[in-house]
């Protein structure tokens, strides 16, 4: 039976990673090869955790830097399980979850990322907008996904994502992107292009994600992504190319502004409209399931214009600080 190694980067507080410590104590496999390396990114102050207490080996460690993907790198150079697993922080694991894990590796006929089913946990008073986030393609692309497939490098989603370890053992994250965003997506691209692993998806590796989105977090998120959209141009312009079909030059650059200036004008209107709708209960709009869902389509092709100005906004708002910082650094000293 293979050993795992199970990986959780963590800037947050202890009840958020408690619950998914405890549902790995409750895997249904046994646990003694089992090790659990809990890396804080940028906290000053790490909570107290009774390591002897688990049925698996905890390790916890600190890092100053707040840097998922360097948190990741470390814990990547100490592991010493044959599969190593990546988790979210915010996540709890069906009591089968490492044992399909394990499963999958073993009865593939090649090496692979393996993904497992993350679902979104369902809220007491679910708005239609919490619907959006677990139904539709807004943030993962799980509801056009088959089982037992094989997907390309941009399905590596580090929330429920294993692999050989041998594989990493030279490959790292790279640091230069972060604080988080693009960091899983570029080492699977690079995975995929020097050792040919593809992702595979394995349904059954199943875990709960509890994370809630208003539409303005869920806005913000996609600014953020965007602001790091120019550090995965700079660290490997191959996989931005691969993942958007195009390459951060002028003309990208040109084309961001006017969709930032033309979709701008009717953003407030936009905004207003899905704003009222998104916060009701899915019920008080669709009394069918059915109709539920095509609401659930609809909304969400309404909501991308938003999503599209919002990342790109960050991408400007990244190449103008560079430009800025490089203009400071060539501009002449004064007298």
């Amino acid at each position: 039976m293979p050993s795992v190694s199970i990986i959780i980067p963590t800037n947050r507080s202890r009840h958020v990673l408690e619950p998914c410590l405890c549902s790995i104590a409750q895997q249904s496999c046994d646990l003694r090869d089992v090790e659990v390396r809990v890396v804080f990114n940028g906290v000053a102050t790490v909570p107290h955790w009774d390591t002897t207490r688990w049925p698996f080996r905890l390790i916890v460690e600190q890092i100053e830097r707040g840097h998922i993907g360097a948190a990741k790198n470390v814990a990547l150079d100490r592991a010493t399980g044959d599969i190593v697993i990546l988790l979210n922080d915010d996540v709890f694991l069906d009591a089968d979850f490492i044992e399909a894990h394990r499963a999958a590796h073993r009865n593939l006929d090649q090496p692979a990322m393996v993904l497992g089913r993350s679902v979104w946990r369902q809220c007491e008073r679910e708005t239609v907008f919490d619907r959006m986030i677990q139904n539709t393609s807004m943030i993962f692309f799980y509801d056009k996904m088959k089982p037992h497939t094989w997907y390309g490098f941009r399905h590596a989603w580090n929330l429920n994502l294993s692999l050989p370890r041998r594989y990493v053992e030279t490959l790292r994250f790279d640091e230069r992107l972060g604080p988080f965003f693009y960091e899983d997506l570029e080492l699977a691209y690079r995975l995929e292009h020097e050792f040919g692993l593809r992702v595979w998806y394995a349904p059954e590796a199943l875990l709960l994600h509890d994370h809630r989105y208003t539409l303005e977090q869920y806005l913000q998120r996609e600014c953020a992504m965007g602001q790091v959209e120019p550090a995965l141009w700079r660290c490997n312009p191959d996989c931005f190319r691969a993942t958007y079909g195009a390459d951060l030059d002028e003309r990208y650059i040109t084309y961001c502004r006017q969709f930032v200036a033309n979709e701008g004008r009717r953003e407030d209107e936009l905004r207003s409209r899905l704003d009222r709708v998104v916060t009701r209960r899915p019920e008080e709009l669709a009394a069918s399931a059915a109709m539920q869902v095509e609401l659930m389509e609809l909304l969400y092709h309404a909501h991308l214009p938003l999503k599209r100005l919002a990342f790109r906004r960050g991408v400007l708002s990244a190449v103008e600080s560079v430009s800025a910082e490089a203009e400071l650094q060539t501009a002449p000293c004064s007298a």
